[in-house]
């Protein structure tokens, strides 16, 4: 429903309760099949300094797709970020080949890419008409001054000028070669505790353009839903073999929880509201947005809303050009629940970078029964969901408060990759995406 712009110098009533509210808030089935992937390990992850922010990495041209790109091709991968800092910083780049789990591989430089090893980057523009003032950088990969040789796993680590130590941002991406088949589906579970709750995956691999391998060494497969790392599974030896068809997957596994739909969040305009946001105002500088209350997901019966698999678009309405004229603001969320959680609640998806990031943890609040905090997003759309986290050692929790169905629409990732003998890096020879309710 569109409102009139409210008119913020005036309306001091207003501007008083919203700091009020301001000031309060703070800041399975597989294991025989697969290795799951829900701690940490010794890897390099997507993560970047507090003052940078809307992270995003795609392949050029397809703003909602993963960051893979084929081997040789004219296929670019696309990193843009705003540094919100006040000081002004010349930053320089370079990439760093890692194997199938991300762990970085023992190349030199010169093995997996050409050009100079640390690049500055040059592309950056200053934000226009904004509130908050930020630049914003954009930068393609390959590029004139650095192409990639081999395929599998990289990181692009962004570094200050100078002092190349200083780590100011990560982020994952891929390139492969389109060597193996890979045939794959989704279907309900056949085991009847799980049939509603899980979607089951079949898996098979041809590695007859591979020539001889051994399927139990050279070929690890690894399938990830909706881009998230914690529930992602490592296959490396398959169920059976079929001369070079490897079938990595029985009448019962491998098997995903299904989960729920993302939430959504609109802040494509300060002019108009929809139903998620409870207020917009503007004071000290910057625009505040608070949020309605979410609550825990408590229906077994599931409700379908679309959404865009916990990714989000900058983009603002009244503007022409997003990425430098779109501003920031201050959103406040609120989850509501009876009692405290035996655990820690987070934000997640890609405005996270898709970990479990400390910034995007929420504070319990005893006076209103529920968890708070806020973050500092540009205009746009974004999909999240809250995760659970236990005290103790156990995975991330993705369904304790959104629910879990089968019905649930995901789409999964599916890579394989390949190490012959006498070689040191892992290959990624082929991908494929299915989605559980959409055929591709």
């Amino acid at each position: 429903m569109h409102i009139k712009l409210v008119r913020y110098i005036d309306i001091n009533i207003s501007i008083f309760i919203f700091s009020l509210i301001a000031y309060h808030f703070c800041y399975s089935n597989n294991r025989e099949a697969a290795e799951n992937v829900f701690k940490k390990v010794e890897k390099l992850s997507n993560h970047w300094e507090t003052h940078i922010k809307s992270v995003k990495t795609y392949k050029t041209g397809f703003e909602l797709t993963q960051p893979i790109i084929e081997l040789n091709t004219d296929e670019t991968i696309t990193f843009e970020f705003d540094d919100l800092a006040e000081t002004i910083e010349q930053y320089e780049y370079t990439v760093i080949h890692c194997d199938y789990n991300w762990n970085p591989t023992n190349m030199v430089f010169m093995e997996y890419a050409e050009g100079f090893e640390f690049n500055p980057i040059y592309d950056y523009r200053y934000s226009l008409g904004t509130l908050v003032q930020y630049r914003h950088y954009t930068l393609t990969i390959p590029n004139s001054n650095l192409k990639l040789k081999v395929s599998g796993n990289y990181i692009l680590r962004v570094v200050k000028q100078g002092n190349r130590q200083e780590v100011v941002l990560q982020k994952q991406f891929r390139v492969y070669e389109p060597i193996v088949k890979i045939e794959t589906s989704v279907r309900q579970p056949i085991e009847p505790q799980i049939q509603r709750t899980h979607q089951q995956m079949e898996l098979t691999v041809n590695t007859a353009q591979l020539g001889k391998v051994d399927p139990n060494t050279d070929v690890v497969a690894r399938i990830n839903q909706n881009n998230q790392p914690y529930n992602e599974l490592i296959l490396r030896m398959p169920q059976y073999i079929d001369g070079s068809s490897l079938i990595y997957h029985t009448s019962t596994s491998p098997v995903f929880e299904g989960g729920n739909e993302f939430r959504q969040l609109n802040l494509k305009s300060f002019h108009y509201q929809v139903a998620e946001i409870k207020g917009i105002q503007q004071y000290n500088g910057v625009y505040h947005t608070i949020l309605t209350p979410d609550k825990r997901v408590k229906t077994y019966r599931y409700n379908e809303r679309i959404d865009i698999n916990g990714k989000f678009i900058v983009k603002c309405d009244d503007v022409t050009e997003s990425q430098v004229e779109a501003d920031y603001t201050w959103v406040y969320f609120t989850l509501g629940n009876d009692v405290q959680f035996d655990g820690d609640i987070y934000i997640f998806g890609e405005l996270s970078g898709w970990e479990l990031n400390p910034n995007f943890k929420l504070k319990f609040n005893p006076e209103c029964n529920c968890y708070e905090t806020r973050l500092l997003l540009k205009q746009g759309f974004y999909n999240y969901k809250y995760v659970f986290v236990s005290h103790g050692s156990t995975p991330p929790d993705f369904n304790r408060i959104e629910a879990n169905f089968f019905e649930t629409e995901n789409s999964y990732n599916i890579l394989v990759y390949y190490k012959s003998q006498g070689v040191r890096h892992w290959r990624l020879v082929g991908i494929n995406t299915v989605n559980s309710r959409y055929k591709n």
